[in-house]
């Protein structure tokens, strides 16, 4: 677990980030089942809404968004890393699009993307991609990171979210990809 030493503690998860199918926090990683309340290093919390609806939600440990990540192709990381670098404000929070920082209630509640990075029960990051900002990321993904993100909504979601989910792809702890 994380020492914070003399920063302040970081906030409690919120409920928004809760799952929707169980109405409580995530305890386990969607990947591998582990228990995430202990987990050193963290986890990830990703939740897409559409037309006002959850219509895909998963939380992974570090270990598996580690794993994740490295199977991207090195062009879609190299990507989207540079459109963080110039577009993404990471401190937009959960409220606003992290891209073009429209407010989530805005008229642009049908279609977002939230996801937290966390550890244990606090939120050490959240962030929120509006429906157009995050499909916009979609054209920086080669196609074998297309095709690893559908192996892993198959091999670990029995039902079709389908390829119109928007960008969901797993945070950096440092750097904050979505």
């Amino acid at each position: 677990m994380h020492n914070f030493g003399d920063e302040p503690e970081p906030p409690p998860i919120p409920s928004e980030l809760n799952s929707d199918y169980t109405d409580e926090p995530f305890a386990n990683c969607t990947r591998c089942g582990e228990s995430l309340k202990d987990f050193p290093g963290g986890f990830q919390i990703s939740k897409a809404w559409k037309k006002g609806e959850c219509v895909f939600e998963y939380a992974l440990c570090d270990h598996c968004r580690t794993q994740l990540m490295e199977e991207f192709s090195q062009e879609s990381k190299k990507r989207l890393a540079q459109f963080q670098d110039e577009h993404v404000n990471l401190e937009s929070g959960l409220t606003h699009c992290s891209v073009c920082g429209t407010a989530k209630h805005a008229g642009n509640e049908a279609e977002f993307v939230l996801t937290g990075v966390c550890e244990g029960d606090r939120l050490l990051h959240g962030l929120m991609v509006c429906g157009q900002c995050g499909e916009s990321t979609q054209k920086l993904l080669s196609q074998h990171t297309k095709d690893t993100w559908r192996r892993f909504r198959e091999d670990n979601f029995p039902g079709p979210p389908g390829d119109e989910v928007f960008d969901l792809n797993p945070v950096s702890p440092v750097k904050v990809l979505v």
